[in-house]
């Protein structure tokens, strides 16, 4: 029987020319840039196959591909309504489909409903040194437990970017923005420096991605925001956090994730007089 060759799918020439056109020399940047091509592979991938192809994108990356939010996103996050995804299975399919249909080989791991897939790439690409890691880390997320409690509907995205085109399954977007405010509300999160000094105390994207709901003039799904029964009531407590948000923490955060330096540090001098006006005027 004759042997069947199978084509490899030519990943490594594309993240070259990616880190050659990068519009900013912050390696951080770059190493995102490189995450928002290999997150389209993936998304390829789960949306190509029978059973993962129910899963729903949510979060910034979801924004960022199927609504056209102007900054890079780092992970992927996905609801299982089904509750029947196993991760573990995911992350071997995943890293097969790498290893042997690509020419980027990938090492999968999992924690709990996350699976980090490990790309050793970035040396060959000249953004790490000897004494960083030479892998590329791009996250993925399945939540099952995730509990949106009453109503949202479903919305089918069609995205064509880097010679892909896949139709993603994603939230109508009242409720992507009520599980971006949920973020702001509840997240406990924070980011030290070597010597164990906070330097970030909020994620300046969850910020940005408020702004580009209010701007679009998008509503939030009370539905499922169990603290806030109206808007006004959700203006309220917006603002009350809003008005203790610091330009450094997200200045560092959006550094890594828009390549114009210049308006990143403007927005953040400028961020919390910019969203105290626009949930007074727009929620």
């Amino acid at each position: 029987m004759a042997k069947v060759n199978t084509i490899m799918e030519a990943i490594k020439p594309v993240l070259i020319n990616i880190v050659q056109d990068s519009p900013s020399r912050n390696n951080l940047f770059k190493r995102n840039l490189l995450k928002e091509y290999l997150q389209i592979v993936v998304l390829d991938f789960i949306y190509s196959h029978q059973v993962y192809s129910q899963l729903l994108f949510y979060g910034g990356s979801a924004l960022a591909h199927c609504f056209d939010l102007q900054r890079l996103s780092e992970d992927l996050d996905f609801i299982d309504e089904s509750k029947k995804i196993k991760v573990a299975e995911l992350a071997k399919d995943l890293e097969n489909y790498f290893t042997t249909r690509t020419d980027l080989p990938v090492k999968a791991t999992i924690q709990k409903f996350r699976i980090y897939l490990k790309f050793p790439i970035l040396r060959e690409l000249g953004i790490s040194g000897r004494a960083e890691s030479d892998d590329l880390f791009l996250k993925v997320e399945v939540f099952s437990d995730f509990d949106f409690r009453e109503h949202y509907s479903t919305d089918v995205r069609p995205i064509f970017k880097y010679n892909r085109s896949v139709l993603i399954k994603t939230l109508d977007t009242a409720t992507l923005m009520s599980t971006k405010i949920r973020a702001i509300l509840y997240r406990k999160w924070e980011k030290t420096d070597k010597q164990g000094q906070t330097i970030v105390k909020v994620k300046g994207r969850d910020y940005f991605d408020l702004l580009w709901y209010l701007q679009k003039g998008i509503k939030p799904n009370l539905d499922c925001i169990e603290d806030a029964k109206t808007l006004k009531e959700l203006k309220e407590k917006l603002l009350t956090i809003v008005s203790r948000i610091d330009s450094q923490s997200i200045h560092l955060d959006l550094e890594a994730l828009i390549a114009d330096a210049n308006f990143v540090n403007n927005l953040s001098r400028n961020m919390k007089a910019i969203l105290e006006r626009e949930i007074s005027e727009k929620l």
